[in-house]
């Protein structure tokens, strides 16, 4: 290579109370909160897709949304001790509720069980069919086919394929509770389906509304937490906050469905007019808010009102369609009642469960444990009686007398009603509880739990962020070369140095000036002569990207956060440039790359999410989601750099693109690109798919897995994986503006179903409120095993400094029974405080060199050249070990403390293109020792 190779730019061608009744009924209400009204007027913070349709048209063009903040970003933040760590906090658990979940079909369709869908279809219409008895697979294939014996859907331009698309996302959006769960959400469906059908109800609704109908009922209680609205105010919960303490869940449930049919995978609404969305959406908006109980009273008022004008007229009456909607699905979501007594058994056992769980979470909580929940002192058959006394039998008396086409099946309600008459808990229990026998050592043989733990987070948006192992193609080779030659370069520019000009003109630079002008921002003169003065002579690598000022001025990490990846609407842009997921044909052109930035930057329109209406999108340009950098927290730019910091970030992100494009096309002109893609693949497109494909193949006897940093999206791709053998759970809000998540899969066969209690929030509370907790770090979950004992399960991310991770594992030190915990190696004194708490690390009392298992060694393509470190010491970069804790309770202390399992590569920089994560998976045996 010639001294001044780089340095030569080739020639590149352009180119939502009873009123009337006794007090007893409030009890069988779940305590809801009275509201004043049956109609609402909809003020949901969620007020998405409002301006989803442009006058007559759709937008199809935006392809962006909100941007993530980096872990550099936050830790910034925290080791500043920022004024407005507050704000930012409250800014990303905003986001958390409206977020953008990756979606993708990583498993598809399922095939269909014929011999299920031939015993189930004849049932359909009819209330006798036990959902119970199939499998969420088969749920999927008969809720589909409801919508094709409606025949809406294609009517309104849906294909089906879409509608699968749609089906499969609820179901992967439904929490594994004990009752509200993906089968109650079909058994409402296909009862809403069976009544309208009995009442005739179709036969007087439109396209429109006989579609918004059967998907209200599908997403009635989409993403149902397991607690009901008086738990989550008295919790203090986000939630409450967001939707002012009413009907929460209920808009919650109406939010997620329309974020969800405007996936961009899934689309559901795109062929509506503005007119049939208005009415679809307010349509299902009515519908689902129908379904919160503290709306009851209201609607007993009505129907007496109604029936009170018709008294002494002759015929039906002529019922309102959107009344009669309400009705239904009222109707619908109380129907256990309605069906044949083994049937309703079920259902009373399992909604008793969810009711006791949120009683144990009150008790632990120390909050006063509503009564209704209170297995210390409710009975589930009491529960019953008094449901059906108090509540069903006055609502559907009324109802009755409406639409006396039902006052047949009503019938089976005092059927129901007498049958209870016999029963008493244990028949209950013993007749329709869970048994797992058989799966426990009956030779007195100690219990055994095999764990695993894995954060699975590496490469986020810059797909050369870290050195990794290519492997041993002769790709692998070019790889190697190319970054050393980067490193080589950089360490070293002397003679191949080159200055800015030579790469961006002062033609290119009026370009951007003009540009701006058209979105009024100030100073541009002033910018222009900074231009002139301060960047166009220097030396692009020695004066510029080893300026340690401009990283301290934040003026190329600020804007490349903002502008690297922008999701909307389930759509990703990425910026032109070396160091985001950007695969376009321009990159081996400056000239072309010119012509593609500008028009990212400065002509291409994104929605994003706004921060202080969560559910609301604005329209922006990429250029107008930069902010001003702000003085008095970067006190390294001036207060005049400050004034025209955001043309100043144009022009230096501009000048960084530009220079690395220009080094790798100079340095491996055909070789960058497809190791870039290489990547791409690797750590972006195809990383959920090989993530699942490690945990299921060759981890396929594990119990439990604990994984941190996981994507939002995961937990879907998770569920269709591997939900037939492990419950995946994870924090009821996930964070999706970071997309660093903890998530548990707990094995179906070890585990009891519907015995989780959520303790997230509790365990965070305990830890100090969430001051060095983000949202999505911590999963705390108890269960039920099959030999009789409560687990508590955790999942934990700590922050890169460890702050976090005393106080949480405090919390759990009297109670934890097996738990993985990730924490420093820096601070000699945190190893000694994690040995008084009790705990053990799996590796040894004092780990070696070779127990280390994470390397997250950065290369020198980033935007904060500070942080690099050279490929010689990147195998010996290394910042955490893996924690196997054992406490000192009596419970926990009669684990058994096991060596790894697992087989770590000493010296190995990773991840791989085959192992996409910078962390080791740490597996281990924990036996329960003989009583």
């Amino acid at each position: 290579m010639s001294s001044n190779s780089v340095a030569q730019r080739p020639n590149y061608s352009h180119a939502t109370h009873i009123a009337a009744r006794d007090e007893c009924a409030d009890k069988y209400l779940g305590n809801a909160v009275s509201t004043n009204t049956v109609r609402s007027n909809h003020c949901f913070p969620d007020d998405i897709g409002r301006e989803h349709f442009k006058e007559g048209e759709r937008d199809r063009d935006s392809h962006g949304h909100s941007s993530d903040l980096s872990d550099d970003d936050i830790a910034n933040i925290r080791d500043e001790n920022d004024d407005d760590l507050n704000t930012v906090r409250v800014d990303k658990i905003m986001a958390l509720v409206s977020r953008e979940k990756e979606y993708n079909v990583l498993v598809g369709w399922p095939e269909r069980n014929e011999e299920a869908f031939r015993r189930a279809k004849p049932e359909l219409k009819l209330l006798i069919l036990d959902a119970t008895s199939f499998d969420e697979d088969d749920l999927l294939h008969l809720t589909l086919e409801i919508f094709l014996e409606v025949g809406v859907h294609e009517k309104l331009g849906i294909a089906t394929d879409k509608m699968k698309r749609f089906i499969l996302g609820v179901r992967d959006r439904m929490l594994d509770n004990p009752y509200h769960n993906w089968t109650h959400v079909f058994d409402v469906m296909q009862t809403v389906y069976s009544l309208a059908t009995m009442c005739h109800a179709f036969d007087k609704l439109s396209d429109i509304q006989t579609f918004a109908l059967i998907v209200s009922a599908l997403c009635h209680d989409l993403e149902h937490p397991g607690v009901n609205n008086l738990f989550l105010i008295k919790s203090r919960s986000s939630l409450a906050t967001l939707y002012n303490e009413t009907s929460i869940l209920e808009k919650h449930h109406a939010f997620r469905a329309f974020e969800l049919m405007f996936h961009a995978n899934t689309d559901l609404l795109s062929s509506f007019t503005p007119e049939q969305y208005a009415d679809f959406r307010e349509i299902m908006m009515s519908i689902i808010l129908a379904t919160d109980m503290a709306r009851h009273g209201d609607y007993m008022a009505r129907l007496k009102q109604i029936l009170a004008e018709h008294e002494g007229k002759e015929g039906q009456i002529d019922v309102d369609e959107l009344f009669l909607m309400e009705i239904i699905i009222k109707c619908a979501d109380t129907a256990n009642v309605l069906k044949p007594f083994e049937v309703a058994k079920k259902w009373a056992l399992r909604v008793t469960d969810e009711f006791f769980l949120q009683g144990d979470m009150e008790r632990a909580s120390g909050m006063e444990v509503t009564p209704i929940c209170d297995r210390t002192s409710q009975s589930r058959v009491a529960v019953q009686k008094g449901f059906i006394d108090f509540v069903i039998t006055p609502f559907y008396t009324l109802v009755g007398n409406l639409l006396p086409d039902l006052l047949e099946c009503f019938k089976q309600i005092q059927i129901n009603r007498q049958a209870w008459d016999a029963y008493d808990d244990a028949m209950l229990v013993e007749e329709v509880g869970k048994h797992k026998s058989g799966l426990l050592p009956s030779n007195g043989e100690p219990v055994s739990l095999r764990i695993v733990t894995w954060n699975i987070a590496a490469v986020n948006n810059n797909p050369f962020e870290y050195w990794i192992t290519h492997g041993q193609t002769r790709q692998s080779a070019d790889y190697a070369s190319l970054m050393q030659e980067v490193q080589l370069l950089i360490d070293h520019p002397e003679g191949r140095d080159f200055e800015i000009k030579d790469i961006i003109s002062d033609e290119m630079v009026a370009e951007v000036k003009a540009e701006m002008e058209t979105f009024g921002l100030d100073g541009l003169d002033e910018w222009e002569n900074r231009w002139k003065t301060e960047y166009k002579h220097r030396l692009a690598i020695s004066g510029f990207l080893k300026d340690k000022a401009i990283g301290s001025k934040r003026l190329i990490s600020m804007p490349d956060r903002v502008t690297n990846t922008i999701n909307s609407e389930g759509s990703v842009l990425m910026r032109p440039s070396v160091i985001s997921m950007f695969d376009g044909d321009c990159m081996g052109s400056l000239d072309e790359w010119w012509i593609t930035w500008k028009d990212f930057m400065f002509h291409r329109q994104v929605k994003i999410i706004d921060r202080n209406k969560p559910g609301v999108s604005n329209e922006l340009f990429v250029i107008e989601m930069l902010q001003k950098i702000a003085h008095s927290k970067y006190p390294a730019i001036t207060e005049e750099e400050e004034a025209i910091s955001i043309p100043l970030q144009v022009l230096v992100l501009a000048i960084f693109d530009a220079i690395l494009i220009h080094i790798l096309n100079s340095l491996a002109p055909t070789t960058w690109q497809p190791i870039k893609r290489s990547l791409c693949q690797a750590f972006n497109q195809n990383k959920s798919l090989q993530v699942l494909s490690i945990l299921k193949n060759t981890y396929s006897d594990v119990d439990v897995f604990f994984i941190q940093e996981a994507a939002a999206g995961f937990v879907d791709a998770a569920k269709q994986v591997m939900g037939r053998k492990y419950m995946v759970m994870r924090p009821y809000l996930l964070d999706g503006f970071r997309n660093q998540n903890s998530i548990i899969l707990a094995s179906r066969e070890f585990f009891v179903e519907g015995s989780t209690i959520d303790v997230t929030e509790h365990v965070i509370r305990l830890a100090g409120g969430g001051k060095w907790i983000a949202p999505g770090d911590l999963c705390a979950m108890t269960m039920k095993g099959v030999d009789g004992f409560r687990y508590l399960l955790a999942s934990f991310h700590g922050d890169t400094n460890g702050m976090a991770s005393l106080p949480v594992l405090k919390v759990g030190y009297t109670s934890f029974t097996a738990v993985t915990a990730h924490t420093c190696d820096r601070r000699c004194m945190k190893q000694l405080q994690l040995h008084i708490l009790g705990t053990h690390c799996c590796a040894g009392e004092t780990p070696s060199v070779k127990t280390w298992t994470t390397r997250n060694a950065r290369t020198y393509l980033q935007p904060q050249l500070q942080k690099a470190v050279g490929i010689a010491d990147a195998a010996r970069k290394v910042l955490d070990l893996w924690f196997d804790v054992c406490c000192n309770d009596p419970l926990s202390s009669s684990f058994a403390r096991n060596k790894p399992v697992t087989t770590l590569v000493h010296e190995m920089v990773f991840p791989t293109l085959q192992f996409p994560s910078d962390h080791a998976i740490v597996s281990a045996l924990l036996t329960r020792k003989p009583s």
